[in-house]
Parts: C-alpha cells; structure tokens; sequence
C-alpha cells in the first residue's frame, strides 16, 4: 500500500509541475514550471523556479522502497550491548573469624549407694565450651579452618584442617577432623537439642588425625565417607607411638523417603578399624554432663591441668588390646515440626590374650517444636540442623522466639570388660533418661534447660541412681 501511495504522489508532482507532460529529451533534468504560481498572499509573485524530483531519484526512490517491502519492512539497527559493570577479582586466601561459647550449671542429688558408688559430685558452673576460630578459601576450591576451645584448663585443637572439593575422587580432607562414624558424632554441638551427646558416644573414633574422602550421591540422597588416620591422638592431634597407631572410618547413609524437611526416613551404616597406638584404649563417660574447675586454688593454679569435675560414671581404665572394630547403625523419621532418631553401635575387641569381648551401646531420642519451626535436615552431612525460630525473641514486640521439647533414652554397657586381664576399671552399665526443653532466642542463641536421671549398675557395689538438674545459654557467632 505504502508503495502505490509514493508512486501516486510522485505522479501528482509530474502532473501538477508540467501539464504538457515530460519531453523526452529532459528525462534526466530537473521539471520546472512553465508559469508562476499566483499570488494569494502567501508565496512571492516573482516567477521563481521551482525544482522537483527527477526520474532517476523516483527510481532510486522505488528501488529503496521495493528492497523495504522485501525485507518485510522491518529495518534493522545494530545496538550495542550494555556496559558491563566491572567487578574486582576475588584473591585468595581470605577469611573470616567464627566461635560459640557454652556456659552450663549443673546441680546433683546423689544417692546415698550413687555416692558410695562414685563420690560426691558437687554442683558447678562454668564454661563448657569456649572456642574460636579462623576459616576461608586458599583457592577457589580449597578451604580450611583452625579451631581452638579455650574452655576447660587448657587451650587445645578442634578441628584443624584443610578440604579440596570436586576432586575425580570426590572431596578430600586432610588435617584433624571428626571420622564419618555415628550421626550424633556428625552434628555440631551447637545444634544438640541435649547437652551432649549420648552415652554411647564414648565408644566412636571422634576426632582423629588423617585423610577422608567423601561426598553426596544420587541427587544427595546418599551421603558416602572413608577415612584413614593415626590413633589414639591427644587434644593437640599428636600421636607417638610404635605399635599399632592406625585405624579407619567408613559411613554410607540414604534417604527410603524423601520428601523435603517435612517427610524424611533416613538409614546409614558406619564402621571403624582401631589398632591403637601402644596397643591401650580406654573406655569412660559422664552421665551426659560434665562441669569441673582446676583443683589448686592458689597461685599456681586456676589455669592450668589438672581438672577435677564430675567423674566418669563408666570407666574400663586402660586397658591392653590388639585390635577393634566398631560397628553402628543409625534410622531417623521426621515429619518437620518433629523427629525420631536412634543409633545402636557395638565394639568387638581382641585382647592380647586371645579373647574377644563385645560391649554395646545405643540410644533413642524424639523431638517437637512447639512453635512450629520446621527442624532441617542437612544432605551434605546426612544429619538434621539448626533450628531457626520464625518469630525471633524481641520481647518489645511480643515475639518470644522458638520452645522445643525433647527426650531420650540412652545405655551404654562396659560390664563386659570388668574382670578381663589388664583392665583396671570397674567398667559398669549406665543407662541414661533426659528430658529437655529448649528456647531459641534467635538463630544464633537459645537456653536449655535439662533433666536427667541416671541407672548405675556396678558389678560389685550393685545398683544406684543420681538426678541431674543442668542448664545451658550459647551464642555463637
């Protein structure tokens, strides 16, 4: 349409400047008026000529307007791309500075067979934990951290260490480290809903000196972890000796269900391989809470070991011992709000004198969050997280934050040691059930608040129990 419109109007043109027509002879110069235009007041009466559109510009003219119609009519202009922000490349190493601090009480009514049993425990208050810490990058797929606890008499190491990601084999850690053995063992302490961990607990390798691999699989529906390392170290990551000294670590776990946070069965299977250095292990645990204080009260003491605080309640002294191997399965439900976990683990131990001896241990705990804050769980580690109160506390605007109540039941059971050659501990069964109410202030603080009442049996002395009162306030950073 547009194409008929230009030649209409170029035609007109013609028309309106010659009415004789074009002559032949004048195709390529410009058409001029023959007479003046008349005067009506608004153009010059003088015979100016008045210059038109020649043939060969209307061609021009219908040439470009054919290659537009061909085109689609569509015009194309090349548009720079927007300019794009420079940013400053990221160096490495870089870090930052991280630590939490547990400050626990703890009151003890003994009975009158538990003190015969064990002593008098005295009630305390003091820092648990106290720890800091250094961690970063040293390259784009290389971190690290240095961690230190200062609570407790001495400042000694955590976990030192550093971790390449993406490796052909998976992600490797080398330094001292928590082993892939046991699903407490694996969550932070600053996510227990108690105030440690279980009983059973003392039977694990924790944190050991040596190299892992690990990582997810099937869309981190599975967690996988083998590691070997240097046993037994001290609180420094040392170890020294000639026999023995060595042992492994391996933990597979796997989702039967999975359906967010709100809907999780989790299974696993852990193992350890132990041939202690100098061939000796030992055996002990509390009753799930411990408070002490360095027992020189004058000038050469308050800083330095010896610490003198609750006993262990369990204890095999040391013993001699070839090898151990230690098994353990763990099984937890969640349904979001809620959950149910449970690990059971046992120790076979060949004793130099050709014997082998089993001691056993487990537990089962529930949680519920009255609040309704959802617990997660977290897929790279194959354990559950941080609870993080939907209405933080803020008592000025009427949030108090998030309450969760908890319970468990927990054994351990060393009697079958007692008696063996060169076991020097009294060994017993303990059996352990704690109720728990936790309030979450905030993301990075709560209370807790526990009550434990604790079944001694001892082989020779017979049966006592003890209840525990204990509190606890952290704030991590």
């Amino acid at each position: 349409m547009r194409r008929w419109q230009l030649l209409g109007l170029g035609v007109f043109a013609c028309l309106w400047s010659s009415p004789n027509g074009v002559a032949q002879d004048a195709l390529n110069r410009p058409v001029v008026s023959s007479q003046p235009l008349v005067d009506s007041g608004m153009i010059p009466s003088d015979p100016v000529p008045q210059e038109f559109v020649t043939v060969e510009q209307f061609n021009r003219l219908q040439q470009q307007l054919d290659d537009l119609v061909a085109s689609g009519g569509v015009v194309e202009y090349e548009i720079a791309p927007p300019p794009v922000p420079q940013t400053e490349k990221k160096t490495y190493p870089d870090f930052k500075v991280t630590g939490f601090v547990h400050l626990d009480t703890a009151y003890f009514d003994q009975s009158d067979e538990n003190i015969a049993t064990l002593g008098d425990i005295e009630d305390g208050t003091g820092f648990r934990r106290a720890r800091i810490a250094a961690t970063g990058n040293l390259t784009e797929r290389a971190s690290y951290i240095m961690e230190f606890d200062f609570a407790q008499a001495q400042a000694r190491f955590v976990d030192v260490w550093t971790q390449i990601k993406d490796t052909p084999l998976g992600n490797v850690r080398m330094g001292r480290f928590r082993q892939p053995f046991g699903m407490s063992e694996l969550t932070s302490v600053r996510e227990l809903p108690f105030l440690e961990r279980p009983t059973s607990f003392a039977l694990s390798p924790f944190r050991q000196t040596g190299i892992m691999l690990f990582d997810t699989a099937a869309n981190e529906q599975m967690t996988w972890a083998v590691s070997g390392f240097r046993t037994l170290s001290d609180n420094f990551g040392n170890v020294y000796g000639d026999n023995g000294g060595y042992g492994t670590a391996e933990r597979i776990t796997g989702l039967l269900v999975d359906r967010g946070d709100c809907g999780i069965a989790h299974v696993g299977f852990d193992h350890s391989f132990l041939n202690p250095g100098r061939d000796q292990l030992q055996y002990a645990s509390q009753d799930e809470v411990f408070v002490g204080q360095q027992p020189n009260l004058g000038p050469t003491g308050l800083s330095v070991q010896p610490l003198e605080g609750v006993p262990p309640f369990v204890n095999t002294g040391v013993f001699p011992v070839d090898t151990v191997n230690v098994f353990n399965v763990e099984g937890a439900l969640s349904f979001g709000r809620g959950l149910v976990q449970s690990e059971y683990r046992w120790s076979n131990l060949d004793l130099p004198t050709g014997e082998n001896v089993t001691v056993e241990g487990g537990y089962v705990m529930a949680r519920y969050m009255l609040t309704g804050e959802v617990i997660p769980y977290n897929r790279a580690a194959g354990v559950f997280g941080r609870v993080k109160p939907d209405h933080p506390l803020d008592v000025c605007r009427g949030d108090w934050g998030a309450w969760e109540i908890a319970g468990r039941v927990s054994t351990l059971d060393l009697n079958p040691l007692f008696g063996q050659p060169g076991v020097t501990g009294k060994g017993r069964e303990l059996t352990s059930y704690t109720v728990a109410l936790n309030w979450y202030w905030w993301a990075n603080g709560k209370c807790q608040f526990e009550y434990i009442n604790g079944q001694l049996n001892d082989l020779v002395l017979g049966d006592s129990d003890i209840n525990t009162f204990a509190g606890r306030v952290q704030f991590d950073f």
